[in-house]
C-alpha cells in the first residue's frame, strides 16, 4: 500500500512582517500598538524570526499563548489612589480598574482613565475602590502592578482557570486570585474596601541566572528578558565554547536588501549599525538610510504608495532613529536635526531578552529546528570568503541562513558576515550583510544608556505599549511566496556547533515528514502524530491525532478546502471543525462538530462563546463519529467522516489548547493526507525499529476498549 504523504504547511501565524532586516531575533518584541505601542516609523526597523505571536499580542500575552503557565499571585497591603470605571466596548460589560501605588497623580490618573480603552473614556474616582460582588474572583494585574482590574465569574469565565486565562490572554496580565478564586478561605467577596496589592509580578532584569533562555518558542532565539546576560561557556548549551557563535560584544554596519520572489533585483535597501553587549543582555540598533520600494503587509503608514499596489511603498529617508534593548526594556529614540534627542519612549518586553549569540546553531526552545550546512565559498563585498553556514527554521516553516566567517583574520574572530531572512509570507525576502566589524568595550557603555542620560538631563521617556490589536489580514490577502520556504526534500535536522566540549552524532536525522513503513503514522512535531486510513466499506476517512500534553486541554481539527494553510477560507466563510472539549471536572471528553467562524481569528469573547454554543454532539451528526481521551499524558483524538467518494487529498488543520476552556491555542498547524491506505480493522502498534528516526510512535493503551481508535471508527459508520 502507498503510505499517506504528509505536507506540513507553514503555521497560520499572525505576523506583521512590516520590518526591514536590521534586527535579528532580539527584536521579536511586544508590539500591540492600539494604545500607543512602538512608534509607527520604527516598524520598518523590526524584522525578526519567531516574532509573529508577540508582535500581534504583546510579550506577556504571547508567552502565555505559547504555553506558559498562568501565574497566580496573592495580595498584600497596598495603597489605592482611585478607580476608573468604564464600559468595555468589546464585551459590553461594566468594568473597574484600581490605580495602585504612590506613583499616581491626579493628572496621570485622569490621562490614563480618559484612555482606558481605545475610543473609551472612563470615570475617575479618587480615593475610591472597586465594588466586589458575590461573583468577585480576583484581579488582573498589569502595568507592573499599578493597574488592578476587577475580575468576576460568569459567562465564558465560568471557573477560576477561565478567569485567569482571560486575564493573561486579553490583558497581558497576571491573575491574582481572590474571592471565589482565593487560595483557601473566602477573602471577603462582597466587600468594597481596599484590596491588597501583589508582590512583584516578575523578577527584575538580572534576577534570572546568566545564560537563561526565554520560554517556549521565544527561547529558540532569545535570552530570557531577566537574564543577567550570556557567556561563551554556558554549561550544558549545545554551542558551549564554540568559536563560531557570535562574539559577546561586537558592532558592525548592517545593510539589508529586499528581494522579490522569482527575482534577483534589489527592491529596497536600508542601512544602519548594530552594537551588542550580550554578556549584559544589551543591544543598540541605529538606522539612518532607507531607499526603494518596501513590499509587505501591515507596514507603517506610507506617504508615497505605489499607484498599482497598496502593499508597496516608495520609501526614501535618511532620518536617524535608535532602538535600545536592555534586558526586558526596549527604548525608541528620535533625533533633532542637530543630533540631540527629540523624543523617547520605552516598552516592557517581559520574557523577551536579546538574541543569544548561538541562536542559529541549536534547536533549543520549541517549534524550531536547525540544519548545519558546513563550508562553502561565496563572494563577500566582492572578495571570495570561506564561510560556515547554518539554517534555522522558525515556527512559520521558513528558514534563515547564517553565514559565519570560516577563516578568521588577524584578530582570530569568526565574524557574522551575511544573514538570509525570509519574507514570512507577507513580503519580500531580505539579504543582510555585516561589515566594519569591531569589538565593543566598557568604554562603549554610555552608548547603550542614552535614554537614561536623556531623562537625567531633564528629558522625558514615558512607557508605551499594551492594548489589543487584531493583527494583519491573515487569509484576507494573497500569500506572498518566499524562496525560503522549507523544502522537505532538502531539510535535515542537524544540530552541530563545533563545540569542543559537546559530543555530537553528526549523521543527519531523517526528515520529519517521512512516514513509518506500513502503518501510515506521520510526525507533525516531536510531540504530535497523526494517522489516517480509508474504510472502503463505509466510504469513510478515519483519523487519529495523538499529542503529548502536560494536562488535559481542548483540541480541534478542521477541514480546509484547499492546500492553503488558512484558519478559515480566503475571502470569508466558515470552516467545518471537530472540537474535543474536556468536562469541567474529571478527565472525560465530549466531541462536537460545527462551524469555525472568521471572527474566531480575533479571539473575541462573543465569538468564542458562539463557536462553542453552535457545536453539535458528533453522535448526532449523520455519517460522523468521534472520541477523545487523555491517557498517560497523551491526548488521543479520533474521528471518522463519510464521503460520497474518496478525495485525492484531505486537507486538515489541528489546534491544541492550554486548558479546558476554549481560548487561544497553545499550538496549531496544517497537514495533508494523500494516498491514504485502507483501514485494517484495528490500529497497529509498530515496533520501534519500524519508526522514522528510530522512535516508537504508539504505545499500548490500558483498557483500550474504552477508546475508539482511528482504524476501528470507520466500522461504526457502515
Amino acid at each position: 500500500l502507498k503510505q499517506p504523504e504528509l505536507k506540513i504547511c507553514r503555521e497560520q501565524t499572525a505576523s506583521l512582517d512590516n520590518m526591514t532586516s536590521l534586527c535579528i531575533f532580539a527584536l521579536a518584541l511586544s508590539i500591540a500598538p492600539s494604545q500607543g505601542g512602538v512608534p509607527e516609523h520604527f516598524h520598518s526597523q523590526l524584522r525578526c524570526p519567531f516574532a509573529s505571536v508577540w508582535l500581534e499580542h504583546g510579550a506577556d500575552r504571547a508567552a502565555q499563548m505559547l504555553g506558559l503557565d498562568t501565574p497566580h499571585r496573592r495580595l498584600s497591603e497596598k495603597v489605592v489612589f482611585g478607580t476608573c470605571s468604564y464600559t468595555n466596548s468589546f464585551a459590553n460589560t461594566d468594568s473597574c480598574v484600581e490605580f495602585v501605588g504612590s506613583s499616581w497623580t491626579p493628572d496621570s490618573a485622569k490621562e490614563r482613565c480618559d484612555n482606558i480603552m481605545m475610543g473609551t473614556v472612563g470615570t475617575l474616582v479618587e480615593a475610591g475602590t472597586c465594588t466586589r460582588t458575590d461573583q468577585f474572583a480576583g484581579w488582573c494585574s498589569t502595568a507592573e502592578g499599578t493597574e488592578m482590574a476587577l475580575l468576576e465569574m460568569g459567562g465564558m469565565s465560568a471557573d477560576c482557570e477561565a478567569v485567569g486565562s482571560a486575564c493573561v490572554t486579553w490583558s497581558n496580565g497576571v491573575f491574582v486570585g481572590e474571592g471565589a478564586c482565593a487560595e483557601g478561605a473566602d477573602s471577603g467577596a462582597g466587600d468594597s474596601g481596599p484590596s491588597p496589592a501583589p508582590p512583584p509580578m516578575q523578577p527584575t532584569p538580572g534576577e534570572e541566572e546568566a545564560c537563561a533562555i526565554a520560554p517556549g518558542p521565544i527561547g529558540a532565539a532569545h535570552m530570557h528578558g531577566f537574564s543577567a546576560g550570556y557567556s561563551t561557556d554556558c554549561v550544558g548549551s549545545p554551542a558551549q565554547q564554540s568559536p563560531y557563535m557570535w562574539p559577546l560584544r561586537w558592532s558592525a554596519h548592517v545593510k539589508s536588501e529586499g528581494l522579490s520572489f522569482g527575482s534577483d533585483k534589489v527592491t529596497y535597501t536600508s542601512k544602519g549599525k548594530v552594537m551588542y553587549m550580550t554578556d549584559k543582555n544589551w543591544k543598540r540598533l541605529d538606522l539612518w538610510y532607507q531607499s526603494g520600494v518596501q513590499f509587505t503587509v501591515g507596514q507603517s503608514p506610507c506617504e508615497n504608495p505605489d499607484s498599482n499596489d497598496t502593499l508597496r511603498c516608495n520609501r526614501d529617508s535618511e532620518k536617524n532613529t535608535t532602538i535600545l534593548h536592555r534586558g526586558s526594556r526596549m527604548s525608541f529614540i528620535d533625533y533633532h536635526e542637530n543630533g540631540s534627542i527629540s523624543d523617547c519612549t520605552w516598552m516592557d518586553l517581559s520574557y523577551i531578552g536579546n538574541v543569544r549569540p548561538d541562536w542559529y546553531m541549536d534547536k533549543r526552545g520549541s517549534a524550531t529546528d536547525v540544519q548545519y550546512l558546513g563550508d562553502v565559498h561565496l563572494y563577500y563585498e566582492g572578495e571570495p570568503k570561506l564561510v560556515k553556514q547554518w539554517r534555522k527554521k522558525d515556527f512559520a516553516n521558513q528558514y534563515f541562513t547564517m553565514s559565519m566567517q570560516g577563516n578568521p583574520g588577524d584578530d582570530g574572530i569568526h565574524w557574522p558576515l551575511t544573514l538570509n531572512v525570509p519574507g514570512e509570507g507577507f513580503g519580500d525576502d531580505f539579504l543582510q550583510s555585516y561589515s566594519n566589524h569591531a569589538l565593543v568595550t566598557e568604554d562603549d557603555t554610555e552608548a547603550f544608556l542614552i535614554d537614561d542620560a536623556f531623562v537625567a538631563a531633564g528629558g522625558s521617556c514615558p512607557k508605551v505599549g499594551g492594548g489589543e490589536t487584531s493583527g494583519p489580514p491573515v487569509g484576507e490577502v494573497e500569500h506572498v511566496p518566499s524562496n525560503l520556504e522549507v523544502d522537505l526534500a532538502a531539510w535535515r535536522s542537524i544540530e552541530y556547533t563545533l563545540s569542543p566540549v559537546v559530543e555530537y552524532v553528526k549523521a543527519a536525522e531523517p526528515c520529519t515528514s517521512e512516514v513509518s513503513s506500513g502503518n501510515g503514522m506521520m510526525r507533525l512535531t516531536d510531540e504530535i502524530y497523526v494517522q489516517g486510513c480509508w474504510d472502503s466499506d463505509s466510504s469513510a476517512l478515519s483519523v487519529m491525532l495523538r499529542a503529548k500534553m502536560e494536562r488535559i486541554a481542548w483540541s480541534a481539527m478542521s477541514f480546509r478546502e484547499s492546500s492553503e494553510c488558512l484558519m478559515t477560507p480566503r475571502g470569508g466563510g466558515d470552516q467545518e471543525s471537530i472540537l474535543a472539549l474536556p468536562a469541567r471536572t474529571g478527565d472525560a471528553y465530549s466531541v462536537h462538530f460545527g462551524p469555525l467562524s472568521p471572527a474566531m481569528k480575533r479571539f473575541e469573547d462573543a465569538a468564542i462563546a458562539n463557536y462553542v454554543e453552535q457545536m453539535t454532539p458528533i453522535e448526532e451528526m449523520d455519517g460522523m463519529g468521534g472520541s477523545a481521551a487523555f491517557v498517560n499524558g497523551e491526548l488521543q483524538f479520533s474521528f471518522a467522516r463519510k464521503y460520497e467518494s474518496k478525495p485525492d487529498s484531505f486537507y486538515l488543520n489541528y489546534a491544541l489548547g492550554n486548558g479546558k476552556t476554549v481560548d487561544y491555542h497553545k499550538t496549531r498547524g496544517c497537514f495533508e493526507l494523500k494516498d491514504v491506505p485502507m483501514c485494517m480493522g484495528s490500529a497497529q502498534v509498530p515496533d520501534a525499529s519500524d519508526m522514522s528516526g528510530g522512535r516508537r510512535l504508539m504505545e499500548q493503551v490500558p483498557s483500550a476498549g474504552a477508546m475508539l481508535t482511528a482504524f476501528s471508527m470507520g466500522s461504526l459508520l457502515r
